[in-house]
């Protein structure tokens, strides 16, 4: 049996303390760079919106009109982390009785490609919302369509 001086009992117990401390300070620390790597990807996620939609928009916008529609821009609400889809209509389609009778099927069509689409991945895991604001081409201050849609409504 090995008998302890004073002096080797008070180094062991201070030797336990502090392995005790180091243990709680890496815990803390894994906590503290979790957090922030956390709050830096939502950070990053609304930058990296905010580029996309950006670069969207200089790359290929105006779009060519395709079934009477034209994409004139894609813009990111950083405050409401919303993509909105600004679009024109044209020639029959830019006739706001034509779209309010079928304002519901264009809804439902929208709805239905923000769910089946896989570059909105990210997004929607991330639960941006997405508008589309349709305006008519002879009278750009006319909207004839304007829909938001939620996580709750693409989940």
């Amino acid at each position: 049996m090995r008998i302890l001086s004073e002096k080797t009992f008070f180094c062991e117990k201070n030797h336990i303390f502090a392995q005790k401390i180091t243990y709680m300070m890496k815990k803390l620390i894994v906590i503290a760079i979790a957090t922030l790597a956390l709050t830096a990807c939502q950070k990053s996620m609304e930058d990296r919106a905010e580029a996309e939609a950006r670069a969207y928009t200089q790359k290929y916008c105006p779009t060519p009109v395709y079934n009477f529609t034209r994409t004139d821009s894609l813009v990111f609400d950083r405050t409401s982390r919303t993509f909105v889809y600004h679009c024109s209509l044209t020639d029959e389609m830019d006739d706001s009785t034509v779209i309010s009778q079928n304002s519901e099927k264009l809804r439902n069509g929208l709805l239905q490609s923000i769910r089946e689409s896989t570059n909105l991945r990210v997004y929607k895991e991330a639960e941006f919302s997405f508008r589309y604001l349709v305006r008519s081409a002879k009278n750009p201050q006319q909207v004839l369509f304007d829909a938001t849609f939620k996580q709750e409504d693409y989940k």
